[in-house]
């Protein structure tokens, strides 16, 4: 019921005030959709290939403390974290995203964290110096995990330079296959 009660909550504020001709922020779902499926959804607590304790979508903070989570309760907390992550996104990137390249900002800082996405965006010559083509150059660097290449993060990172380049055709056929 309290999970049902902070959906209810989380989305409330966004249907009241949209019309209902006003179509989603199409990026920012084919973002979450993404994640969902890189992530995978695991209901018990376990310790993924990068050493952390993780649960539901890829959490890694408090809630793997319960050693278990209901797909309903991951995915709301999936939705709290991205938002989260979206606002960490909007106060290191110092230029203009287009919602596709903001959305795959956040799937990025997400899936390698905060320090990731400074590495990404803050070195000389990258993307707060305004060369947005070092996101395409540098991104797909990050596919290791444990010490090892790991293809499902080739994929997800392959998944998110679509998502910034807004090659819509191309990041749907990566999550299906």
């Amino acid at each position: 019921m309290k999970t049902l009660l902070l959906l209810i909550a989380l989305t409330t504020p966004l249907l009241s005030n949209t019309p209902l001709l006003v179509k989603p922020n199409v990026p920012w779902y084919h973002m979450t959709q993404g994640v969902k499926h890189f992530e995978g959804f695991r209901a018990e607590a376990y310790t993924c290939c990068g050493g952390k304790r993780t649960i539901g979508y890829g959490h890694t903070g408090k809630a793997v403390s319960k050693g278990i989570i209901s797909q309903q309760e991951a995915a709301v907390l999936l939705e709290t974290q991205l938002h989260k992550t979206k606002q960490v996104v909007l106060s290191m990137v110092k230029v203009p995203l287009t919602d596709n390249q903001l959305a795959a900002l956040t799937s990025f800082t997400y899936n390698c964290g905060r320090g990731a996405l400074y590495q990404l965006v803050s070195q000389e010559g990258r993307l707060n110096d305004g060369n947005y083509q070092s996101v395409s150059e540098v991104l797909p660097m990050y596919r290791k995990a444990g010490g090892k290449v790991r293809k499902g993060l080739v994929k997800r990172r392959k998944f998110e330079l679509a998502l910034w380049n807004n090659s819509v055709e191309h990041f749907n056929s990566l999550i299906m296959n």
